[in-house]
């Protein structure tokens, strides 16, 4: 069993990466039909229950992103990896598609851990926003109507 945790820790902040990491489909103006209030939307958010520091969405007005993921509770957890993705995004609807332009391994922790691609296929829907309060579902949506569900992830200013 102790030798699952690690393996979990690892999983937890590699699907971070992979949440907040959707490959460009040449996005035009009509991706960008948002029902979202924006100005609710922009600025730095940070993930509930995680290291602040370690764990953090800032969305900017001229549509780029910076995104810190590791998975750590504990911000003096040595294990953790903490990544960093930047790049563009579109809101279409009530989504948000991340364009990567890059991504940094800024904390090199003890846990051995990989980058993977970005998968094109995960969705992105903000089921709630407040002026306090940001959660986005993540899913993919398979053959035959079947939906994959990879979690909510819930942030605050």
């Amino acid at each position: 069993m102790d030798t699952l945790i690690p393996f979990f820790k690892k999983q937890t902040y590699l699907l971070i990466g992979l949440i907040f990491t959707i490959t460009s489909f040449g996005c035009s103006s009509s991706d960008d039909s948002t029902r979202l209030n924006t100005n609710l939307l922009y600025g730095q958010w940070y993930r509930v229950g995680l290291c602040q520091e370690q764990n953090s969405l800032l969305l900017n007005a001229n549509k780029t992103y910076v995104s810190r993921g590791s998975g750590a509770i504990d911000c003096d957890d040595t294990a953790a990896d903490t990544y960093e993705f930047t790049g563009t995004f579109t809101l279409p609807g009530n989504g948000i598609k991340y364009n990567q332009q890059s991504a940094e391994l800024i904390i090199d922790g003890t846990d051995l851990s990989t980058l993977e691609f970005p998968n094109p296929d995960i969705v992105n829907e903000i089921v709630e926003l407040t002026d306090t309060s940001l959660i986005i579902r993540s899913y993919i949506n398979l053959e035959n109507n079947v939906i994959q569900e990879l979690g909510l992830e819930t942030f605050e200013h």
